[in-house]
């Protein structure tokens, strides 16, 4: 019992959060470019807003950007207003500048933490899933196996280089990071914006036999993108832990790899993603993003990462439905769409508060220099 009750933060992560420093080792395209610009523009912040607040601001930039564009585009396909793709564009680089300024303001106010740095990762997990579903509404996806694999397989590289940073103690940025892919991001919405929504359905020949959509190359490109992070990612820990431990490295990819298997398995069984698309992406895109946070704290508390993920254990009564019939699968997924965002809510609440009471400090506050 004690392995499917286990409280968030242990007694050795408690301990352990106080002595974390950040490790970093960027060679990023961005670092090169964005430096300067990152550098002027925190000094328009006020002293008195927290480096959390920062990234909270960013976060809800995406948010409204996501629930906007769905509105707009609930089958992830169509033509809505211009001015929805320029809003987009405003809102990645937006989020992408505050996401920069949180660590430079924390190191500017003197309030720098490995709780500021866990909650910058967080947001970032569950952003991926957000920043993902839009692109992909510009480009003209639809609702099919094309948008769901794209979003988990970005995910799964986020999950990847959380785990990399795991094993390795550094969170390394190769020459194309987060921010490059941000910015292609944009170029696409402004494609779509420029040309028309229309672009993305046009075809191209690659041979004689194979004739792709523009829309398609660029699912295409992600998937090789994520696959390359992944591999990168993996070359890293392997040298770093050595054959020896490589396995025991490995073990700690099964939550995420289950994950991603019950998802296209429950799909293939029923299609629950056409009769209940956005409920069934965001359920996994949420559950991705818990994960995905579970590893971000082991991490950065130094503390052991768990394989069971007990927030997963209700999707074995998908399996059993698949034989019985016991219940509406749909009726089921919307009970447990509310199960998973309170718990991840509830996690989200209960990392903020234990790890601000450990640390003396407050979560979205400035602490005064007399302190």
């Amino acid at each position: 019992m004690d392995i499917i009750f286990r409280p968030y933060v242990s007694k050795r992560a408690k301990e352990n959060i106080k002595n974390y420093k950040y490790s970093c080792s960027d060679n990023s395209i961005s670092n090169m470019i964005m430096q300067p610009f990152w550098n002027w523009s925190v000094n328009f912040l006020p002293m008195s807003l927290a480096p959390n607040s920062v990234t909270s601001i960013g976060l809800l930039s995406i948010i409204i950007s996501y629930l906007v564009t769905l509105y707009y585009m609930p089958e992830m396909k169509g033509t809505p207003p211009t001015w929805l793709y320029y809003f987009n564009i405003f809102s990645i680089f937006f989020y992408q500048t505050m996401d920069a300024l949180d660590g430079k303001q924390a190191r500017r106010t003197q309030s720098s933490s490995g709780l500021g740095e866990l909650f910058d990762h967080g947001c970032d997990a569950i952003i991926t899933f957000f920043v993902v579903q839009t692109f992909q509404c510009s480009l003209q996806i639809g609702i099919n196996e094309y948008s769901l694999f794209s979003i988990l397989a970005i995910m799964f590289a986020f999950y990847t280089a959380q785990w990399e940073q795991y094993h390795t103690d550094v969170m390394t940025f190769g020459v194309i990071g987060v921010v490059e892919t941000h910015f292609v991001m944009i170029i696409g919405h402004l494609i779509t914006a420029i040309v028309g929504p229309h672009f993305w359905l046009e075809t191209i020949s690659i041979s004689k036999y194979i004739t792709l959509q523009y829309n398609h190359i660029v699912i295409i490109g992600m998937f090789i993108g994520s696959l390359s992070m992944f591999s990168q990612n993996a070359i890293s820990v392997f040298k770093k832990c050595g054959k020896e431990k490589a396995l025991s490295c490995l073990q700690d990819l099964i939550p995420v790899v289950v994950l991603i298997a019950i998802c296209f398995i429950w799909n293939q069984k029923s299609g629950i993603l056409y009769s209940s698309p956005h409920l069934f992406m965001s359920t996994f895109g949420y559950l991705m993003a818990f994960i995905t946070g579970r590893l971000i704290l082991a991490r950065i508390c130094g503390d052991r990462l768990f394989l069971f993920q007990n927030i997963m254990l209700p999707l074995a009564l998908v399996f059993i439905n698949f034989y019985w019939n016991l219940f509406d699968e749909v009726i089921f997924l919307k009970y447990y769409f509310i199960f998973v965002l309170i718990t991840y809510l509830h996690f989200c609440y209960v990392i903020i508060t234990t790890l601000s009471k450990v640390l003396g400090i407050k979560p979205f506050k400035v602490r005064p220099k007399s302190q």
